[in-house]
């Protein structure tokens, strides 16, 4: 575990001298971090609209501005086209009939065995297990669907890699890992969820909309509004619409005030209906389970094939499965020669000059927090007030040492933030419309506080972020473009890796193609040997801190 530096210890009256310096800093790096330019961005505006909304409009995507309305289409064709695809992207077979808990998958009746065992086994080879699911009953499954986890690991060499699960719809499944360093190994393979119990949440996502509400207040009256980021059907809708972002959202007025009154939403609730059956389906007990294993450990013997045709990190490399893994503690990317930044001087050395912009949930929050604990010349600015419960940003420290800054902010939406009189929305892609700059890196998470959301709405969130991010780079041709993928451990009483792991491919996919770089932090967090945690333990925070550093300074 790296050190953390400690503080000095600084009077009032020198924090009011700092405080006041490093605004202006920031004022300059906000727009061009190295000349120090700042010209007036766009003011953004916002309308509403109040109006009763048909049951048709309810199944209606969001209108993509400038863009071909198809024939007879409700949405542009080019949308319409983009989610069909990205529905075959997270295609995933479904129980052939009603969901029984008695006749779902059981992690204490599942079990895995060796495929084709050997004398010897030598890195760079795989090896691959058979898993066959059965019900409670101990009866063999004949249909796929169930959802496993896989890892290869090595508990005293604090190793670990991920292994890639084929579904042979039939009951069985073949979990295959690539033998990436010599010692013991074992393996460890997880029920996240039984098939039956993915109907259920994939139900939940089609069919119950109001799962999640959000309530925000007109006026200067204490009426309470019920709102949503889907079309609302009956009277006393009102429609809100940010024109920047393309974000909108509906809430249900109860009296005759006008919709222009709005202030916002700071609460919500959880509203779900399920039966008693589809709640045993998803119960803890049976969900992120091991199961029971025929396989011993066995020792991996050194290859003397073994060569290293890794390039350094660069945008453009493709994404391999599996993408890396971890050896004493250090995650190892297979597409690339990623470094480790051993200190807080060599990290500062790496981002000297740079402005860096992390866009996301508490996860890239986490990225923040570690790099101004670790990094002793950072300088936290508070520039903001913070609402209590309430995670929006932005959060910013400067390094005027050696001149960058590093700057959260969240990705929350209009139902989950205080706006108050001004209406003042930082969607993230309004946000990334006002920046400009040489020398900007950018990160982009948008994944966790969204996976219980329709499929539309979230591709029509991404689908503005990219446009805003191909605008950046067409103004900021040098700016460099992340995209952190989600992370594992989402185990929330509604939640799912599954449902992360659905909304993380159809991020991947929208940014395929762009010129910039996918962070595999999944697998990551899937194959160390700490707990899954949606917030994982610090050694791997460095770990994909250190990924991203390594593209920044791959030499």
């Amino acid at each position: 575990m790296l050190g953390i530096g400690g503080r000095p210890h600084i009077s009032s009256i020198f924090a009011c001298c700092l405080f006041f310096v490093f605004g202006y800093i920031y004022r300059g790096l906000w727009t061009n971090p190295l000349e120090m330019f700042s010209p007036p961005a766009p003011k953004g505006y916002f309308w509403v609209q109040s109006n009763q909304v048909s049951s048709t409009e309810l199944e209606k995507e969001p209108q993509t501005p400038n863009t071909t309305q198809g024939t007879g289409s409700s949405y542009p064709t080019a949308a319409e086209q983009e989610v069909q695809t990205l529905m075959k992207v997270i295609e995933w077979p479904a129980p052939p009939g009603p969901t029984e808990y008695k006749f779902s998958t059981s992690p204490l009746t599942t079990e895995f065995q060796l495929l084709f065992p050997r004398g010897a086994y030598y890195v760079g080879e795989y090896v691959e297990v058979l898993i066959t699911a059965r019900d409670h009953g101990g009866r063999p499954k004949a249909y796929g669907g169930d959802y496993f986890q896989a890892k290869l690991h090595s508990p005293t060499l604090k190793a670990g890699v991920t292994g890639s699960v084929t579904d042979h719809r039939n009951g069985t499944y073949t979990a295959s890992f690539l033998l990436l360093w010599p010692g013991q190994v074992e393996i460890s393979i997880r029920l996240v969820h039984s098939c039956e119990a993915i109907a259920v949440h994939r139900n939940m996502r089609k069919t119950h909309l109001d799962k999640i509400s959000f309530f925000g207040t007109i006026g200067e009256t204490t009426e309470s509004m019920e709102c949503h980021e889907w079309p609302q059907a009956g009277p006393n809708v009102c429609k809100f619409h940010d024109p920047d972002s393309g974000e909108r959202w509906y809430c249900k007025r109860q009296t005759q005030n006008p919709c222009n009154g709005f202030k916002g939403g700071l609460r919500g609730s959880s509203n779900h209906t399920l039966s008693a059956e589809e709640e045993r389906l998803i119960h803890t007990s049976v969900k992120e389970k091991l199961i029971q294993s025929k396989v011993d450990p066995f020792q991996v013997l050194p290859s003397d094939n073994r060569t290293d045709n890794r390039s350094v990190c660069s945008p453009g490399l493709p994404i391999l499965d599996p993408s890396g893994f971890y050896y004493q503690d250090f995650w190892e990317s297979r597409a690339c020669k990623n470094r480790a930044f051993p200190s807080p001087s060599a990290v500062t050395q790496c981002l000297a000059g740079k402005a860096l912009y992390l866009f996301g949930d508490s996860t890239t929050h986490q990225w923040w927090e570690y790099l101004n604990e670790y990094i002793p010349s950072l300088v936290e600015i508070n520039l903001s007030v913070q609402l209590p419960g309430v995670l929006a940003g932005p959060r910013v420290a400067v390094d005027t040492e050696h001149k960058f800054m590093v700057q959260w902010q969240g990705h929350l939406t209009a139902l989950t933030l205080a706006t108050g009189d001004e209406q003042h929305l930082p969607f993230v892609a309004n946000e990334l419309d006002r920046l400009s700059g040489e020398r900007l890196v950018v990160v982009i998470n948008c994944l966790a506080h969204t996976v219980l959301n329709p499929l539309k709405v979230y591709v029509h969130r991404l689908r503005n972020i990219r446009n805003s991010v191909l605008r950046l780079m067409k103004r900021s041709p040098l700016t460099k473009v992340f995209i952190k993928s989600g992370n594992t451990g989402y185990k929330y009483t509604y939640g799912s890796d599954w449902l992360s792991l659905q909304f993380d491919l159809v991020m991947r996919a929208m940014f395929s193609g762009l010129p910039v770089t996918i962070l595999d932090n999944w697998q990551m967090t899937t194959c160390h040997y700490l707990p899954q945690d949606l917030h994982p333990g610090p050694v791997i925070v460095k770990n994909e801190i250190d990924l991203l550093l390594s593209f920044l300074c791959p030499t």
